[in-house]
């Protein structure tokens, strides 16, 4: 195993109605000038959201109001990798990798983040999995 150490730098924000989570997560990346960010905590709510549920090559989208279970993830300057669970009117839970293509804010969306300093975030092929997957080096 090769990992790297920093001294992360927290960022809160609250997202409001009609806000699109990823657009406001890829703000703070910006703003921050970030090489490397880990989504901490996030709360809130959401009136549509596209997952990607296991295994699953295509997105499903939800449409109604959801609860924000969790959220977590990284994010390079070009991806993010995100998986979310969110829960609708009647508490059942769904889950999955959060889709670029759309997650809007119903009342808030409230995010802590990680900016990590001295790392570097990107994605490259990997031959184990056969996707693009985390690297990491230092800054």
């Amino acid at each position: 195993m090769n990992w790297h150490a920093s001294d992360g730098r927290f960022m809160a924000v609250r997202l409001k109605p009609g806000a699109n989570l990823i657009e406001g997560l890829r703000n703070i990346f910006a703003e921050s000038a970030a090489t490397a960010m880990a989504v901490v905590s996030c709360v809130g709510s959401l009136t549509q959201v596209d997952l990607r549920f296991a295994d699953r090559p295509e997105a499903t989208r939800l449409r109604g109001r959801f609860e924000i279970l969790s959220l977590t993830g990284t994010m390079d300057a070009a991806h993010q990798h995100l998986h979310l669970s969110v829960a609708d009117e009647h508490g059942q839970v769904r889950g999955g990798h959060l889709m670029a293509s759309g997650s809007v804010v119903y009342t808030t969306a409230e995010l802590v983040v990680a900016v990590l300093p001295g790392l570097h975030f990107a994605r490259r092929p990997c031959a184990l999995s056969g996707y693009d997957e985390l690297t990491i080096a230092p800054v």
